[in-house]
């Protein structure tokens, strides 16, 4: 990443922005320290991702035989976003500091649709149609303490999107605790407020370090669907922790590493299907203890090299690994299926006087999962695949 102007544009790891540093607009989003090291400038990006998702049935009558798409006429997800960066000036007595404002509005790539073309007997009467988003604005201010350390702090207001059909056999009273409020019930929609700081200290003029923390934030309730959600569709953003450090390998050559934890294990999300003991979870759908996706604590490893190959032209790429933690049974924490473990970017920057341009396309690698069922759920083996392909292009410029 660009530590000063000498280098600015170098891509590490195919990707602008990391927690160590930042290319345009939206770098205060990754950690709000990097944001005041950016110049003024105004971005805006689109985001276009592929995906193929399908589950294959074999011996187990409550799931249709063979292979089910997902993603039936859902395959192509789209968002635009956009930032801008400010600069400005804080008197402390004889000392004049550099800060930044920046606001930005995004989704999160946490964005997902899943249907299928028929009903799933084990689910409902319907074909099966989820989908989740999270919008987030962000205002974030940075300050200079002196050309070695910045620190950062962002606000986000965050915006969630949920709907769900095709699940009319837990609509009753024997299987949620709000009967009428668990599948067909439209879009529903939940907000809160978020929180993160971040600290940038420049080592040495090579090396350069970067952290940031985002707190736990209550996001509200889904209340149409609040008799299926664990704990009543209550909503929680995660708490999250990530560090990283940017070398400058030769003028032309940078190089990145950093690692990211998210602490989705104590979410609702991490009540699981399954009970310890491998049977059924047969708690009631919206209760403390209702069954869900078996969210578990994620831990993502990336590295990137970026080279400039001249003043106006720099190529990028990098590779994302998510370490993946095993389940004994397939219906076990299924948040494994639908999870993307390794990703592979290849992007370009290509920078004309104030205007900057940037794409990258992004593979995640074919994840496979395969097992059995359990006998009380009617046994069975299956596989699961999922795998995406992303395209993000951006355009920025300096005012």
């Amino acid at each position: 990443m660009g530590y000063d102007s000498s280098v600015y544009g170098v891509i590490t790891g195919g990707r602008p922005n990391s927690f160590s540093g930042g290319n345009n607009a939206f770098a205060g989003v990754v950690n709000p320290a990097n944001a005041v090291w950016i110049p003024d400038r105004f971005d805006i990006e689109g985001v276009c991702v592929h995906q193929k998702s399908s589950i294959s049935n074999k011996g187990n009558s409550f799931f249709p035989n063979g292979k089910t798409d997902l993603t039936y006429r859902c395959k192509n997800l789209l968002t635009a976003s956009f930032a801008i960066n400010k600069h400005g000036k804080l008197n402390i007595g004889s000392n004049t500091l550099d800060t930044s404002f920046s606001l930005a509005v995004y989704t999160l790539p946490t964005y997902s649709k899943a249907k299928t073309k028929t009903a799933v007997r084990a689910l409902g009467t319907t074909p099966l149609y989820l989908c989740n988003r999270t919008d987030v604005i962000s205002a974030i201010f940075s300050i200079k303490l002196n050309e070695l350390h910045s620190i950062g702090c962002a606000v986000d207001y965050l915006y969630l999107s949920h709907a769900r059909n095709g699940f009319q056999n837990s609509d009753n009273s024997v299987r949620s605790v709000s009967p009428g409020n668990v599948t067909k019930r439209g879009d529903d929609h939940s907000s809160g407020f978020g929180f993160s700081i971040g600290w940038r200290w420049i080592i040495t003029p090579k090396l350069a370090f970067g952290a940031a923390w985002t707190k736990k934030s209550d996001c509200g309730q889904f209340r149409r669907y609040r008799g299926y959600e664990p704990h009543h569709a209550e909503n929680f953003i995660p708490q999250t922790v990530g560090a990283g450090f940017s070398y400058q390998l030769t003028p032309q050559l940078a190089g990145r590493l950093e690692m990211l934890w998210s602490n989705l294990g104590n979410t609702p999300g991490a009540n699981n299907n399954l009970l310890s003991n491998g049977r059924p979870n047969t708690n009631k759908r919206g209760s403390r203890k209702s069954p869900g996706p078996g969210l578990q604590d994620a831990t993502i490893i990336n590295l990137g090299l970026g080279y400039k190959v001249n003043s106006m032209l720099t190529l990028g790429t990098g590779y994302s690994h998510r370490i993946k933690l095993s389940s004994s049974h397939f219906l076990s924490h299924s948040y494994r299926r639908q999870t993307i473990y390794d990703t592979l970017s290849c992007a370009a920057n290509f920078k004309y006087l104030n205007h900057d341009l940037f794409t990258v396309c992004s593979y995640g690698f074919r994840n496979r999962v395969s097992g059995t069922g359990p006998v009380a759920s009617g046994g069975g083996r299956f596989r699961s695949e999922k795998q995406t392909t992303s395209l993000l292009l951006s355009w920025g410029t300096l005012f």
